[in-house]
């Protein structure tokens, strides 16, 4: 039947509920208008007859809606309504769920002759080029007419929309209005209602029930409230705070969560407390916990999640068009039914961009493109109720509409986690199983370059070999999940242990910077590695250029110690030798702390200016020759302490900076001067 078709003669708004009415007054000194008011001659449907009749005037959610519609019109507006003048009204509700309440209390309130009530569930009728004829005829002869929608542009008459003249928002039931209701109900104006951030209209509707006492309703919106900050979560994601490695995305989310709190403890309006940022793409490497993010935002966000992929868009049904489209759209509207929620869009990027499009697809995607432009656009707008995160691999596939402010506001990126991030996400996987007295930091330095589910996975297998084994997790489980197996023979394992131990130690004594982690695992074309960092790297006197040369060259210096000088400190653009050189020429050519205060050039042209610049060349490297000879008397004279971190590292294979400490103020040094020739090694120069 035509929407036109469906008038019913109204009952005067004066005339509805008079006894609760009267209890209202009496309870709230007369502050609600007659829109309350109830129909005492009203025939009462006995208890054995359809309950279509308790559903009508005297429902709970007729009788919120209209409250809610008190509480938004001003005085004349209200006025306006009674009267039949060709007055046009246009109210944008949270949900679909509403439409029916509050055009049925409009109906009542208001001297209204055609009301559309469109959710978008009649796909061929609900379209904004549909009523428009019947809005024009009714509006110009005089009628009043009203439409009612969660989202008015897209589905109600598009003369309406444009034609206007009241036009008002509904969003979440606000505590005045319940508190009406509940007095309207049992008689008795409740003392103290909870927060009801969170809260659907229909579950405000539920909790407030007939022969029950205002109290009693107050405790089940409480526990209705509760029930809704449970989130539905895919996996055991912690709460935002508590990740790490997510980079901006993890400032964006908690900012958010702020915002939300606020709304939820100080009464803040949903649009206010949310505007502007609420819609993101995240992006980054597979294993980078995109998804994990969206979990573990909506659990500190306590707020529900809904997860939807792109892919399932399509996969889910027969991929026909109009099923695709549908699929969209069901995607949003459960998700903002169930609001306010987080909804989580993943693989988007399966959804390509109008711009690689050939002719051949284009008319199958644009109405695609166009259709899922349309949900975000609403789903985005003020009055929503959503929270969207939509990942993507590929953000540069995307459609440049998408990325635009008041959809999918900006992209958000998501790195691979560095050396903290994952020591942290280790030390979250791992729970109570984490070492007892032991840095994990050296695993993170080590595991620079995996993705968080790579370390994830590190930190299961620990878990998994040390159950095998019928013991705790220790370090070398750790280490055996994040660095390859040693295959390197025994003596250049310890060959190469003597080398960084010294690197480590001299560093240390020299006190020119302050170990992070050393190791022997191999990786690319380094068989170890120390690494450091410098405790005045801004303004280093010359002294400290020396002692850091020192360190570079320390590695060296324990090879011939120890056995005979080997190749392992040269060869390389960055290796020991090269960084040493650069840093003598540096002190006298680029920083003016030797010879001419003349600038030649910046640190990073020493090797070139040094092979056009034969007196520098020379000059530096007799500097090199003085200060290899110091660094063999530092390395004879921490040779004990030396050789205990290099069996430490050969057991180990990787240390921390504190152990590499505790080692040295355990071990005492031998005075330079008495420092001799280590066995199977030759004397000082």
């Amino acid at each position: 039947m035509p929407e036109a078709a469906m008038r019913t003669r109204k009952t005067p708004a004066s005339t509805l509920l008079n006894h609760a009415r009267r209890q209202a007054r009496q309870a709230e000194r007369g502050d609600f208008p007659e829109l309350l008011a109830e129909d005492e001659a009203a025939p009462r449907a006995a208890p054995e007859d359809d309950h279509a009749a308790i559903l009508d005037r005297a429902s709970v959610p007729r009788m919120l809606a209209t409250a809610m519609l008190v509480e938004a019109m001003s005085v004349r507006e209200q006025a306006a309504i009674g009267r039949r003048n060709g007055l046009a009204v246009v109210v944008e509700v949270a949900h679909p769920e509403m439409v029916q309440p509050v055009g049925d209390a409009l109906r009542s309130a208001g001297a209204f002759t055609e009301i559309f009530r469109r959710s978008g569930a009649k796909r061929t009728q609900d379209l904004p080029d549909q009523g428009c004829g019947t809005v024009a005829a009714l509006l110009g002869g005089g009628s009043n007419v009203a439409g009612v929608s969660q989202a008015p542009e897209r589905y109600l008459p598009s003369t309406l929309t444009a034609a206007a003249d009241i036009r008002l928002k509904l969003g979440a039931p606000t505590p005045k209005a319940v508190r009406t209701v509940i007095t309207l109900v049992t008689g008795r104006r409740p003392r103290k209602l909870p927060p009801l951030a969170g809260l659907t209209f229909l579950d405000a509707c539920s909790a407030i029930r007939r022969n029950s006492s205002a109290a009693t309703c107050g405790k089940r919106l409480a526990a209705v409230v509760a029930a809704r900050q449970a989130v539905v979560a895919t996996n055991d994601a912690p709460p935002l705070e508590q990740v790490f490695g997510l980079g901006e995305a993890k400032a964006w989310g908690l900012a958010l969560v702020a915002a939300v709190d606020a709304w939820r403890t100080e009464g803040i309006p949903w649009a206010e407390a949310v505007q502007g940022d609420r819609a993101v793409i995240v992006a980054g490497p597979p294993g980078n916990g995109k998804t994990s993010f969206a979990v573990s935002l909506a659990r500190s966000l306590k707020l529900k999640l809904h997860v939807a992929s792109a892919s399932a868009w399509f996969t889910n049904n027969s991929g026909h068009l109009g099923d695709v489209i549908r699929a969209i759209s069901s995607t949003f509207q459960e998700a903002s039914a169930n609001g306010p929620a987080v909804l989580l869009i993943d693989e988007l990027d399966g959804v390509p961009s109008r711009e690689s499009l050939d002719n051949r697809h284009r008319d199958f995607w644009t109405p695609v493109i166009t259709a899922l432009l349309q949900e975000i656009d609403s789903a985005a707008s003020s009055s929503a109720n959503l929270i969207i995160v939509a990942a993507t691999n590929y953000p540069d596939r995307l459609d440049p509409a998408l990325v635009r402010p008041g959809r999918l506001n900006r992209v958000l990126r998501i790195g691979l986690p560095d050396a903290e991030a994952i020591v942290g996400i280790l030390g979250q996987h791992l729970g109570d199983h984490v070492p007892p007295g032991e840095d994990l930091t050296p695993l993170g330095i080590l595991g620079l370059g995996a993705t968080g589910a790579d370390v994830a996975g590190w930190a299961r297998g620990a878990r998994a070999a040390a159950r095998a084994a019928g013991r705790p997790v220790a370090m070398a489980d750790l280490v055996r999940q994040v660095c390859p197996p040693e295959t390197r023979d025994p003596a250049t394992v310890r060959a190469i242990a003597r080398h960084e131990a010294s690197h480590a130690v001299i560093g240390e004594v020299t006190a020119t910077s302050t170990l992070d982690v050393v190791t022997i695992v191999e990786r690319g074309a380094w068989a170890g590695s120390t690494n450091a960092r410098l405790r005045n790297p801004v303004m280093m006197t010359s002294a400290q250029v020396e002692a850091l040369a020192c360190t570079q060259l320390a590695g060296r210096a324990a090879d011939e110690v120890f056995g005979e000088p080997t190749s392992g400190a040269g060869g390389e653009r960055f290796s020991d030798l090269a960084t040493a050189t650069a840093l003598l020429a540096s002190k006298a050519a680029s920083w003016g702390l030797s010879g001419s205060l003349l600038y030649r050039g910046d640190h990073s042209e020493m090797h070139a200016l040094l092979r056009a610049d034969g007196a520098l060349r020379n000059s530096t490297a007799r500097e090199l020759d003085r200060l290899y000879v110091q660094t063999l008397g530092l390395v004879r004279a921490n040779v004990d302490r030396i050789e205990r971190v290099a069996s430490r590292l050969v057991e180990r294979r990787v240390l921390g900076g504190d152990e590499v400490r505790a080692i040295i103020a355990e071990t005492p040094g031998t005075p330079a001067g008495e420092a001799g020739a280590v066995e199977g090694g030759p004397h000082a120069r």
